[in-house]
């Protein structure tokens, strides 16, 4: 007696079908990734352009941002820049578990790493200087168990807010949960640990406030 053959179209499994999903969603990834770092490099006004086409479609909100070349951004979906925004070469934004939002007229330096990647979000003003290899963080490391790897204590986040008319100079370093006032000036290699005042001048480490704008004395 023959067997016959079984002709019907096989179908796939729920347990098939999501590995399918998983690697399919892996390859549109990578794809972005290849994709990115083409755009990333591409030098002159043509890579200008290229880029902000390309990372108009992935932000939030773009607006008529501008970056320079080398510059990387994770969570882009977190991300906003309202207005015109410049970033200068090598840039690194990061909001893959928190937010991003830049407003209007603001400006960045070269080599600036604004992370919201653990939480909380970082909102900067309109019409702020950023200086080059400024630090902003909205996350820190735990580490109240003396018997506990520090790196196995989590972390905790909180917000960092700059308001409009700042200037942060360079290789300043902005902690998790400060809120710098309007007008406000950051001085160059600072870390900013708390709250600095509108119109306030503060440097050093910690950084304290020395004067205030208008103030003719010298720090």
């Amino acid at each position: 007696m023959s067997l016959k053959k079984d002709t019907r179209p096989k179908t796939i499994s729920d347990h098939e079908g999501t590995i399918i999903l998983k690697l399919l969603k892996l390859l549109g990834n990578e794809i972005i990734e290849w994709v990115e770092a083409l755009f990333r490099f591409m030098p002159g006004r043509l890579g200008d352009g290229a880029r902000r086409l390309w990372l108009k479609k992935r932000f939030r909100m773009s607006g008529k941002m501008s970056c320079s070349t080398g510059c990387e951004f994770f969570g882009a979906e977190n991300i906003s820049f309202k207005g015109l925004v410049g970033i200068g070469a090598n840039g690194f934004f990061s909001a893959r578990g928190g937010s991003i939002q830049i407003g209007d007229n603001s400006f960045f330096n070269r080599d600036v790493h604004i992370n919201a990647d653990i939480g909380g979000r970082i909102i900067i003003g309109e019409n702020c200087l950023i200086g080059p290899k400024v630090i902003m963080r909205t996350a820190t490391h735990r580490f109240e168990k003396k018997e506990v790897n520090i790196k196995d204590q989590g972390h905790q986040s909180a917000d960092i807010v700059i308001e409009d008319d700042c200037w942060i100079s360079a290789n300043a370093v902005i902690l998790c949960g400060v809120h710098v006032g309007r007008g406000a000036i950051v001085g160059a290699g600072a870390v900013v640990t708390k709250d600095i005042p509108s119109m306030a001048i503060a440097v050093g480490v910690p950084a304290k406030v020395r004067k205030y704008r208008g103030d003719q004395s010298i720090l």
